[in-house]
């Protein structure tokens, strides 16, 4: 039995002549907090509206939970255990939050009230407030509400933390990472929060302009990822010749090197290339990282 929830292979959609994504590979792990990163425009909302069958690809083939691509998807069977919470959810505007949690009990079969009280709790959520007067914030702490009491086996998140403040959207988030890790539940998370994102994912996809530029385990690409300055006389073309450098950038006094590789290697190597005078190696966050492959 395959350990991926996901396993998708040259994933591809166009808009007219548009094309959003190309051949996008993605493989997500059984219960991992998998998210999806990229600047605006860069195809994040249409990969996560294909999975979910709400968008047809032109081609690809894969699985989502063991439920194959292709005629036919999303099964019924499948949509019973996947949850989605849009960037802006939507629902109906004259029911209040109980109205609408009851509405939701009587379609899914595994509907667990007491998670969806210690949700209410929690986020201090009214059972008699219309939604059209609810906040942004709150529309999007009762579509996470109303989900988990559904207890999806996968959950599918787009930008989940619009419209709340940074203590909301911390406490959302790390109560989303622990109730998942406790019910061996995968999450895939489209978000802008790069802060928040590094302190729970541990698998991420970058995408720019619809393709996938890297991906893999956090730990490891923070492991792999470094900048390197160097100072010297020394060209452009000597330092792309470098094994694992992808990006050279002219600084003042010298260059700045996005590479991949040990970073004892690559300060080695580095330093053979003549007229290198010095070199230095560093870490980098996944903001740093996110940023070198998008700008």
């Amino acid at each position: 039995m395959s350990n991926l929830a996901i396993e998708v292979k040259q994933l591809s959609k166009s808009f007219g002549k548009h094309a959003v994504l190309c051949a996008v590979d993605m493989a997500v792990p059984t219960g991992s907090f998998f998210a999806v990163l990229g600047p605006n425009g860069a195809g994040k909302t249409t990969l996560l509206r294909c999975l979910m069958g709400m968008i047809r690809p032109d081609s690809a083939f894969g699985h989502v939970l063991g439920a194959p691509l292709g005629p036919g998807y999303p099964p019924l069977a499948l949509k019973a255990r996947v949850g989605y919470v849009p960037q802006m959810p939507s629902l109906y505007e004259r029911m209040t939050a109980g109205e609408l949690i009851a509405m939701c009990r009587g379609l899914h079969a595994r509907w667990d009230d007491r998670v969806v009280k210690r949700y209410l709790d929690l986020f201090g959520l009214p059972g008699d407030k219309m939604y059209r007067h609810m906040s942004a914030g709150m529309r999007s702490q009762l579509a996470l509400t109303l989900v988990m009491g559904s207890k999806p086996d996968l959950l599918v998140l787009d930008e989940p933390t619009l419209g709340l403040d940074p203590l909301n959207r911390h406490q959302y988030l790390q109560v989303l990472l622990a109730d998942t890790m406790e019910g061996g539940q995968t999450v895939i998370i489209s978000s802008h929060d790069l802060y928040q994102i590094e302190r729970l994912a541990d698998q991420v996809m970058i995408l720019r302009e619809g393709r996938v530029v890297t991906a893999g385990a956090l730990d490891d690409l923070k492991l792999a990822e470094k900048r390197v300055r160097v100072a010297g006389e020394v060209t452009e073309a000597a330092l792309l010749a470098v094994p694992g450098v992808r990006r050279v950038l002219r600084e003042h006094h010298g260059w700045m090197l996005h590479a991949r590789g040990e970073g004892d290697v690559l300060r080695e190597a580095v330093s053979r290339v003549p007229g290198v005078t010095g070199v230095q190696v560093f870490d980098q966050s996944l903001e740093e990282i996110f940023l070198s492959y998008v700008t």
